[in-house]
């Protein structure tokens, strides 16, 4: 896929980069090919080069850069005394601990989140991640801005979300034997949508941390994104389907514009895309979690996890850990779930991936609400779709019909 693509990006982008470095006007590294869907970030540009290309005749469209806030519910750094040394709540609920008592944590399954960054020294993290502490991060880490060698965290959300993932210590993660790679798409505070974009690319076939070498055979499995914003947004469909034809999971937080209906938010809303909603420690769905049905009425989201108040590693040093809630913290149960499901059935693809994640789906208590119709004690429904995932039933699933 990505030779093809990729051949046909650079045949039809040819005379506008020659123009683009002709010009001298953009420097060279603020130019980058979007190989999936033959597009060009152009940065840093000045007006004169912006008529250029809008009267160029093999540019179809000019679009702006924009911005997706990042917004937790809720977020507090714990003490060391307040860390519970066993199981997190969410990953208890889930029942990912009887998995692992069967010798399945996510060995050989490789998991890419794109968000703020990661810790990677962090002590929950640093002893799967496929780049070294020592710096050779190539097909590990990808920062389109700034192209640092190294990842970090200057939010803490990425880590935060990593550590439900696959973290180590302190029973915080749901797939603690997985690999992880990540893609910084966001900042401190939003994600770009061209960093997103890039990042989307890299997902789908890894390069070294300058952009070079791309080396598709060291894609991941899973690909975790916490990140959203607006309704019918179709800007990232391309690159899901891109994922989905070489079998990398699309999952999708659904966003945190609840409790009302019709508030699911993009990309998470579009056809392709695994949208997971949250749920509380009791065992209904979390006041906050984006509700469908979708604007053309379909429905999400299509699972539902732990969201609300879930412990997992802090940015804030090596040893720290805290709180957040938000539909941010339930995505990464569903990736780190879709690694145990991908240990025992390594070849599924994305399609019978998330039907196994369906299939194992957990009813939860129903509040009563009604969205297009649907209760909350109907299954599926527009509050959580099929229900809160669960590790032993999913993977119980593959087993038997895979």
């Amino acid at each position: 896929m990505h030779a093809i693509l990729k051949d046909h990006a650079d045949t039809i982008q040819a005379d506008v980069i020659s123009m683009l470095e002709k010009s001298k006007s953009v420097d060279n590294d603020n130019i980058r090919q979007l190989w999936i869907t033959a597009e060009l970030i152009v940065r840093d540009a000045d007006k004169a080069t912006v008529e250029a290309l809008s009267n160029h005749d093999d540019v179809e469209s000019l679009i702006a850069e924009k911005f997706y806030p990042l917004e937790p519910v809720e977020r507090r750094e714990l003490s060391e005394e307040e860390i519970a040394p066993l199981a997190q709540w969410g990953v208890d609920a889930i029942r990912a601990g009887t998995v692992h008592g069967r010798g399945n944590s996510g060995q050989g399954i490789v998991v890419a989140n794109i968000d703020t960054g990661v810790r990677y020294t962090h002590v929950a993290l640093r002893s799967n991640f496929r780049g070294t502490i020592q710096g050779n991060n190539n097909y590990a880490w990808y920062a389109p801005t700034g192209k640092a060698a190294n990842p970090s965290d200057g939010n803490g959300h990425g880590t935060h979300t990593m550590g439900t993932i696959a973290g180590t210590a302190n029973g915080i993660g749901v797939a603690p034997g997985a690999t992880w790679v990540a893609c910084k798409g966001c900042g401190s505070s939003s994600c770009s949508s061209l960093d997103l974009r890039e990042c989307g690319n890299w997902v789908a076939c890894p390069t070294t941390t300058s952009g070079g070498s791309p080396d598709c055979t060291k894609a991941p499995n899973v690909s975790s994104n916490s990140w959203g914003g607006g309704q019918g947004d179709t800007s990232y469909e391309a690159i899901i389907a891109a994922w989905r034809r070489v079998n990398i999971v699309p999952l999708f937080s659904a966003g945190n514009s609840g409790p009302s209906c019709r508030t699911a938010n993009s990309p998470s809303d579009r056809p392709t895309a695994i949208a997971v909603g949250s749920t509380t420690s009791g065992n209904v769905v979390s006041s906050f979690s984006s509700v469908g049905p979708t604007i053309d009425g379909r429905m999400k989201p299509d699972i539902s996890a732990p969201g609300s108040n879930v412990v997992s590693a802090s940015s804030s040093s090596d040893t720290g850990y805290a709180t957040m809630s938000g539909t941010s913290m339930a995505c990464p149960h569903a990736a780190g779930l879709s690694a145990l499901i991908l240990h025992d059935r390594p070849n599924l693809n994305v399609d019978q991936l998330k039907a196994a994640l369906v299939s194992g789906c957990q009813r939860i208590t129903a509040s009563g609400k009604t969205c297009s119709g649907v209760s909350d004690s109907v299954y599926p429904n527009h509050h959580v779709g099929a229900g809160r995932i669960d590790a032993v039933a999913s993977t119980n699933f593959v087993l038997e019909n895979f």
